[in-house]
């Protein structure tokens, strides 16, 4: 009799502790506890300073204006 794979346990992936529906989902992909949420708290490997130049660079597009004929 075969048994269904069991699916893994919401855990932290620092302490291990058991996070149930309270689990907080980082950018870096991993699950933590209500501790180890922060990037400061965990080793995250997620490069924030590259994400916000990336945004900021979407949403602020280059304007340069036509240049002005000389007569």
């Amino acid at each position: 009799m075969m048994l269904p794979p069991r699916q893994a346990a919401n855990r932290c992936m620092v302490c291990q502790k058991r996070v149930g529906l309270v689990g907080f989902k980082c950018r870096c992909g991993d699950l933590f506890c209500a501790t180890h949420r922060y990037s400061d708290r965990h080793d995250c490997s997620f490069d924030y300073k590259a994400a916000g130049r990336k945004a900021i660079a979407k949403e602020n597009p280059v304007v340069k204006a036509s240049k002005i004929e000389k007569i």
